[in-house]
């Protein structure tokens, strides 16, 4: 990935997040990030800023690069 598409980011939180069986409270409350925002970053009406990828990757116990799209996630589609 050369660049942030926020398509693909889009995909992979929704798909990160349904996997550790999280809903958008849950995952609001495990990253300090409003359910609203998690929701538009779901369906890329927003883009997140590093704080808050930070965040997110930390709630969902991964890397930012796993998060971001930079390496692989098996079984993605």
């Amino acid at each position: 990935m050369d660049k942030f598409e926020p398509d693909m980011f889009s995909r992979r939180l929704k798909a990160l997040r349904e996997e550790r069986g999280m809903d958008q409270d849950e995952l609001a409350k495990a990253s300090g990030i409003s359910k609203g925002s998690i929701a538009r970053y779901e369906t890329e009406k927003s883009i997140p800023g590093a704080d808050v990828i930070y965040a997110l990757a930390r709630a969902l116990d991964c890397s930012s690069d796993v998060l971001l799209c930079v390496v692989p996630l098996t079984g993605m589609a």
